[in-house]
């Protein structure tokens, strides 16, 4: 849906993008709401249709915001996506939390519908005017850019790469702690042989892995602002992309994705919920670096399609992150090492 909105959405400016895809993300919230817990439906084909919304909604909606609110500022803008981490700690930590003393699950997709509407309203309010080079309806705007891609592609490429490994280490994060920690405790002190000190995992999960998640992921998006992407050519004094420093900081926040995920292969609980912090640390790094990248030194005509392909290629590596290959680490990160609370082999 990243590429594909600009085949239906001919008509429709990118502000006009952003609405559609929270309708239909409050559509896809209400599916369960009213199909599941109002007409009693327990069939697979609702799940399917959730997903299938949702999963539009959310490629209409990231790299079509992102471009969008573009002209709001650094700082404006690195609060804003602050708070995509920061809506996944409510709902697996505090929710998540509330679900463990008796809430109902119903409660997760009500509270998210209830959302919609006013994040619909602060975007009406707060969103800035379209640029006049990137002003038009979706498709025109997005053909003009791919016509003209050597104006802006290239120096794309190294943050599609990025996106790629953040997206694939956030992903494949899950599969890692689900299936490792696999039992309904877990030992909070002590190795993966350890059978004391015994947590559930639930509460581990929000109260620790969740929120270590949340808190790298969260304050990473914020230090871009802190650092210099570009330099001033002494002769014209044009500011252009300091990429000697572009390539260290991105290396360091590939190596902190990397290095953070490889910890979770010492079984070890803590230390898990630090891996969870250092990797996202990373991914949420290499996320500030491309927004402020994009903002600065792509064009505004062409920030629509560039934060679009971005993103494209995020789902790609979220996608690998999920698929055959996180289930071949996790299989890896168990291997010979079973235990009665960590990689635990069932007796059947």
């Amino acid at each position: 849906m990243r590429v594909l909105q600009i085949a239906f959405l001919v008509f429709v400016q990118p502000n006009g993008i952003v609405y559609i895809s929270l309708v239909v993300m409050f559509v896809a919230l209400m599916v369960p709401v009213v199909f599941v817990w109002g007409a009693g439906v327990t069939g697979l084909w609702v799940v399917k249709l959730q997903y299938i919304m949702g999963g539009i909604a959310v490629g209409l909606f990231e790299g079509t915001f992102l471009s969008v609110i573009s002209a709001l500022g650094k700082n404006t803008k690195t609060f804003v996506i602050m708070g995509a981490p920061l809506g996944f700690f409510v709902n697996n930590t505090i929710l998540g939390t509330l679900q463990q003393w008796g809430m109902p699950v119903i409660t997760y997709y009500i509270y998210n519908a209830a959302c919609l509407p006013i994040a619909m309203w602060i975007f009406h309010v707060k969103h800035p005017k379209e640029v006049a080079k990137a002003k038009g309806k979706g498709c025109a705007v997005f053909v003009n850019s791919i016509r003209k891609c050597g104006e802006w592609v290239p120096a794309m490429l190294t943050w599609f790469i990025a996106k790629f490994i953040g997206n694939f280490v956030l992903e494949d994060g899950f599969p890692l702690l689900f299936n490792t920690f696999n039992t309904a405790k877990v030992p909070l002190l002590g190795g993966p042989d350890s059978t004391e000190h015994l947590v559930p995992f639930a509460y581990y999960a929000a109260w620790y892995w969740f929120p270590m998640m949340a808190a790298g992921d969260t304050i990473s998006r914020r230090v871009p602002n802190c650092l210099e992407l570009t330099k001033k050519d002494e002769e014209t004094g044009e500011e252009t992309a300091n990429w000697t420093k572009i390539y260290g900081y991105l290396a360091l926040a590939i190596a902190m994705c990397i290095g953070g995920e490889a910890l979770d292969f010492l079984l070890i609980a803590l230390i898990t919920g630090l891996a969870a912090f250092i990797s996202n640390f990373g991914n949420g790094l290499i996320y500030g670096l491309s927004a402020k990248f994009i903002d600065t030194s792509i064009a505004e005509e062409h920030r629509y399609a560039a934060y679009n392909l971005w993103c494209f290629i995020g789902d790609l590596g979220g996608y690998a992150g999920q698929g055959a290959l996180s289930v071949a680490l996790a299989e890896k990160a168990c291997a010979g090492k079973h235990y009665s609370f960590v990689c635990h082999l069932d007796d059947n």
